[in-house]
């Protein structure tokens, strides 16, 4: 019985509690997202804009079973993110070579960000240090055009509830409340 196999037969309430435990706290909504500047699998610099919505999503691994599951359901809903004004990036430490393979192989046409040393994902409590570098944890964080945290969740949830959610904030933005 491997390693893996042995979690596995961890009761789901006593696995959430150690990851209550021992991730760090999330930013919580309404707190100003820290700022970054971070080139993609092309060679191409990205930054936190004031101008636009960012979707971040920090994922463990490029070609592994959930990170892949995870990526292609933002793919699949990419132009509806667009047409909302919100650019989705991918986020985690692999160099630009291994997110190219990936995006490639998956058909992933927004950008897979290089965090190397994974500053941006420390910064964004997206990761917990470990004795060979750092292991990220599935995060996903909306960021309007102020820099505001208006979503972050752990894991991988529905691309179609955070659409919901854009929408909803979006109506609220530009009926002033």
């Amino acid at each position: 019985m491997g390693l893996r196999d042995l979690i596995n037969k961890v009761p789901t309430p006593l696995k959430q509690a150690v990851k209550d435990a021992v991730y760090p706290d999330m930013i919580l909504e309404g707190e100003l997202a820290p700022e970054w500047h971070l080139q993609d699998q092309h060679g191409k610099w990205h930054r936190m804009k004031g101008e636009q919505w960012a979707l971040l999503v920090f994922y463990p691994g490029d070609d592994t079973p959930g990170c892949t599951l995870q990526l292609q359901e933002f793919q699949r809903h990419a132009e509806q993110l667009k047409t909302l004004g919100v650019t989705v990036y991918g986020v985690n430490p692999a160099e630009a070579g291994s997110h190219d393979a990936f995006a490639q192989k998956c058909s992933i046409d927004f950008p897979l960000l290089v965090d190397r040393g994974g500053s941006v994902c420390r910064q964004f409590r997206a990761s917990l240090p470990m004795p060979y570098g750092i292991k990220v944890i599935r995060s996903v964080y909306l960021v309007n055009p102020e820099r505001k945290i208006r979503l972050a969740n752990r894991g991988a949830p529905s691309v179609e509830a955070i659409i919901r959610s854009i929408e909803a904030l979006q109506q609220v933005t530009k009926a002033g409340m």
